[in-house]
């Protein structure tokens, strides 16, 4: 039995366990005088040293001094598009520059950039890519990460990229959740509804490589009513359904995600009051990304309103080339609690427990007996701080399913 002890930290502080909204995401589960103790990737028990010191000796646990640091569940990062190849940066230095989109892609930039650089990779390039950006969130202590698909627009492509993330879930430590994105975009040539065609017409052999299905559902992209036709054969292949949606434009995106039941809506910079409301009586994850906020300089999701309204609110990177090449979801908390009106404790609730939720994983993001032992220990004695010194690493150790990694 592969064992871990880790003594006397300054704190232990997790969401409780279950689907947070409302008053309760504030308040986190702080203990003081404990320790924890991890058998076969699962948390074990929760106690002072001295009620876990017998069973540590019998197991031969590892023993980590924790000693003025905090220990947290490990960041859950539930929407990113991690696979790609090529490079965005003159899009951004353009940008800088005072260029807009359609300069820029006319220049040559913007999505189909990423697409062709994807298009022309191989599989070998593409995964070294990917493992370095794994390498990095680890590090930054994300060790659940959402991984789309999407900057292959073509069926050789997409399954190319769910591929290498089916390969390098079998050969680094973070757990990688596949979700097929073929409906990312429309590719240069091709007409909309055509390319939709096509897009369903992968399903038969995506289907065994993906958990869930999503879609740009934005104006000058794919509609609502195209959401739902996309959306309903995926669940037919046994794909759950997520979107995009309410990033720039509010077309009736939210409206499908409740008739589908969707897992949920990710961006809502522009989410309306009255669609706040709908979502509150739903158990769809309302997925902020205030990355993209910041990258673009476009307006923050009400974060307060969501959480208020008593709705389900997470927090991811949305690490993408272009709109928001950052990994932390150290600093997307950071940044929700700056910008989006979030409390520490439910930016903490929204990386966690509630990200698990948003990608239905069971037994995740809360530090509780019979829970998978996913941990950070903080280079801090107060959890908070880790959002205090914003734009910082605070991770220090990183322990997957109870392993130092």
């Amino acid at each position: 039995m592969a064992s871990l002890l880790i003594r006397d930290p300054a704190q232990i502080v997790s969401p409780p366990p279950g689907v947070l909204r409302g008053p309760g995401l504030a308040t986190p589960v702080i203990r003081t005088g404990e320790s924890i103790l991890v058998e076969d990737g699962v948390i074990a028990a929760i106690a002072p040293l001295a009620d876990l010191a017998a069973a540590a000796d019998r197991t031969g646990a590892e023993i980590i001094d924790a000693s003025g640091r905090a220990v947290i569940p490990g960041l859950i990062d539930c929407h990113s598009h991690l696979v790609f190849a090529g490079s965005r940066i003159d899009d951004f230095a353009r940008r800088c520059a005072g260029a807009g989109y359609e300069e820029i892609a006319a220049a040559g930039g913007g999505i189909g950039l990423t697409v062709a650089a994807t298009r022309r990779a191989g599989r070998v390039e593409l995964k070294a890519i990917a493992r370095s950006h794994l390498h990095r969130a680890l590090r930054l202590g994300t060790t659940t990460l959402e991984v789309k698909s999407g900057y292959g627009l073509d069926l050789a492509t997409e399954m190319k990229i769910l591929e290498v993330i089916a390969e390098l879930n079998d050969e680094q430590p973070v757990d990688l959740v596949p979700t097929f994105l073929g409906a990312h975009a429309v590719p240069a040539g091709v007409a909309q509804a055509d390319y939709l065609r096509q897009v369903k017409a992968m399903l038969p052999e995506i289907a065994g490589l993906a958990r869930f299905c999503d879609i740009f559902c934005e104006a000058g992209y794919f509609t609502a009513a195209d959401a739902l036709d996309l959306l309903e054969s995926a669940r037919a292949h046994g794909l759950l359904p997520r979107l995009h949606a309410d990033q720039f434009h509010r077309i009736g995106c939210i409206e499908v995600a409740i008739a589908l039941g969707a897992a949920s809506v990710d961006h809502l910079e522009v989410l309306s009051a009255a669609e706040i409301a709908r979502l509150a009586a739903t158990d769809i994850a309302c997925v902020m990304l205030p990355g993209v906020s910041l990258f673009l300089d476009i307006p923050f999701a009400p974060g307060r309103a969501i959480i208020d309204g008593g709705c389900i609110p997470a927090v991811a990177s949305d690490f993408n080339p272009g709109s928001n090449p950052c990994l932390s979801l150290q600093l997307a908390m950071a940044l929700g609690c700056l910008r989006s009106g979030l409390q520490v404790g439910e930016a903490l609730a929204a990386a966690t427990a509630n990200a698990a939720h948003a990608l239905r994983l069971d037994r995740r993001g809360c530090i509780a007996p019979g829970w998978q032992a996913d941990l950070l220990l903080l280079d801090c004695a107060d959890y908070r701080e880790m959002l205090y010194w914003y734009g910082t690493n605070q991770a220090r150790t990183v322990i997957k399913n109870g392993r130092i990694v």
